[in-house]
């Protein structure tokens, strides 16, 4: 497998560059399965009436440091694109497992697609389309490797971009609806399109690296024909289908007011045309790409069904969220110990995870404080005492992501610390507060007026693990710490005499 990405990639290195990202470093070829199933596409099943539930991993890749990460919410407005794309063909994605986040930096800057296919052998799940969101994917937009994944720039994958759905595209299967202008009427970029004058009847592409053969110093120099704008080559020129108008233009352009090209190109008969800009294969510009073509749509779904059969193995959806989750503690200005700040909100429905975010301000320009849960409430320990602070939860599950956040909430926090060596007036107290993996906490109770007690355990960065009733007249109480590994947490006992806070160290 390894062999094949690197013939796929050999012959198309595409240089870092500091200038605006090339649309797509996608090696430029017709895969086999794409030249036998146009060939017979009635030999094919579709299911147009269903829809096709897709896995993907989604890797976030940051510097060897951790920094220069393509924060959650940009992943979760981009991934709501990708499904508003690709809806109309009955194809929808969802997030297998969690986010990865790889801290990378040679992987988060690579120079050539050849880098990028060992690091995705590196760190693909089996099963699935794996997309990896990097600063740097060798100087492109984004680009996709055949058995591999695919590369994103962050910086091309704002909400209204369409780079992700067409890298998608390249993945189930299409090529460009321009395949075989790459390198413009030679293979090698030397003799550039005129397109005031007839295009040829066909161009040249270098073909080396879609050939079944191991030897790599061997150019291969291959023909593709044309398409007209009569159709009476569709079926064989370009990308094969007949529904894609013809397009020779193979760089980044802007689409006019009807959407289409502002270039006028010339057919091998002499007629002139402009090319279609609503097509997401294409290059035109993300204001005007909107949509794949029938039989686009027809090859992506045939080449699931077909080649791809392993990715379909769960086709049971979480249902999209259907209200918001309601913000509970802090409450709108309250004052809380800066040290132990307990976030609480009411579940939304269908929502499986929450993506909390605290600012300083009301616009959440900078966030302070961020991170996802599976609960409904957090305990975080790092703000600053003697601060406004605003907090809001935005709901979301692997299916769909599309929710907003909720209003910001407005709170204070007091300089008052809420951890620390406990006195016999705290509520409890715990023995030992040193402890080895998988030994049991003793909680001795200090006030048994109230039996009915909460047992919270956060660790050092506030991420809640476990959250327990505990129902009990004694005046101590086991705790299980059996899946604590090693690190620092809180114990938090809440009662109706309060909340009261005793840090313990797993060694």
């Amino acid at each position: 497998m390894r062999i094949l990405i690197l013939l796929l990639a050999l012959f198309f290195v595409a240089p870092a560059s500091a200038q605006k990202p090339f649309p797509c470093g996608t090696p430029a070829e017709k895969s086999l399965w794409l030249k036998n199933y146009q060939k017979n596409t009635a030999a094919f099943r579709l299911s147009t009436d269903t829809i096709l539930y897709v896995p993907m991993t989604i890797h976030s890749v940051g510097t060897d440091e951790g920094t220069a990460h393509f924060s959650t919410t940009r992943i979760l407005d981009a991934f709501c694109t990708l499904n508003e794309d690709m809806a109309a063909s009955n194809i929808q994605f969802y997030i297998e497992g969690e986010i990865n986040f790889i801290n990378n930096t040679a992987l988060n800057q690579h120079d050539t697609v050849i880098d990028g296919a060992f690091f995705m052998f590196q760190y693909n799940v089996a099963n699935t389309l794996n997309t990896y969101f990097v600063t740097d994917p060798a100087g492109n937009c984004g680009y996709n490797l055949p058995y591999a994944g695919v590369m994103m720039n962050k910086s091309c994958s704002n909400p209204d971009d369409h780079t992700w759905a067409h890298e998608v595209g390249h993945a189930l299967s299409l090529p460009h609806p321009f395949y075989g202008w790459e390198g413009g009427i030679s293979w090698d970029n030397s003799v550039p399109p005129v397109y005031s004058e007839p295009a040829p009847e066909r161009v040249l592409a270098n073909y080396t690296s879609y050939k079944d053969s191991l030897i790599t110093d061997t150019l291969i120099i291959d023909t593709i024909w044309v398409e007209k704008v009569d159709r009476s080559n569709c079926t064989f020129a370009a990308d094969g289908f007949c529904d894609t108008p013809p397009d020779y233009i193979a760089q980044r352009w802007t689409c006019n007011s009807n959407s289409e090209s502002p270039i006028q190109q010339t057919d091998p008969d002499g007629v002139k045309f402009q090319s279609d800009g609503t097509l997401i294969m294409s290059y035109s510009d993300d204001m005007c790409a909107n949509r794949f073509s029938a039989e686009q749509t027809n090859a992506m779904r045939a080449n699931l069904l077909d080649e791809k059969q392993n990715l379909l193995y769960n086709q049971i959806p979480k249902l999209p969220i259907s209200n918001a989750p309601v913000l509970l503690e802090p409450a709108d200005n309250q004052t809380v110990a800066f040290n132990q700040v307990r976030f609480a909100w009411k579940p939304a429905t269908e929502a499986t995870h929450y993506l909390l975010q605290v600012s300083r301000l009301p616009n959440f320009p900078v966030i302070e404080y961020q991170a996802t849960f599976t609960d409904t409430a957090a305990l975080v320990n790092v703000l600053q005492a003697n601060r406004t602070y605003y907090w809001r939860v935005r709901p979301f599950n692997s299916h769909y992501t599309c929710s907003g956040f909720t209003q910001g909430v407005k709170f204070q926090t007091s300089a008052t610390s809420s951890a620390g060596q406990l006195n016999s007036s705290a509520g409890f107290f715990v023995r030992p507060t040193l402890i080895s993996r998988g030994q049991p906490v003793e909680i001795i109770f200090r006030n048994q007026s109230a039996n009915a007690k909460m047992l919270v355990i956060s660790d050092a960065a506030g991420r809640l693990i476990s959250r327990q009733q505990i129902r009990t007249t004694q005046e101590s109480y086991l705790a299980d710490t059996k899946n604590l590994s090693q690190g620092i947490y809180f114990f938090v006992l809440e009662n109706a005499s309060g909340r009261f806070f005793q840090k313990v160290v797993v060694r």
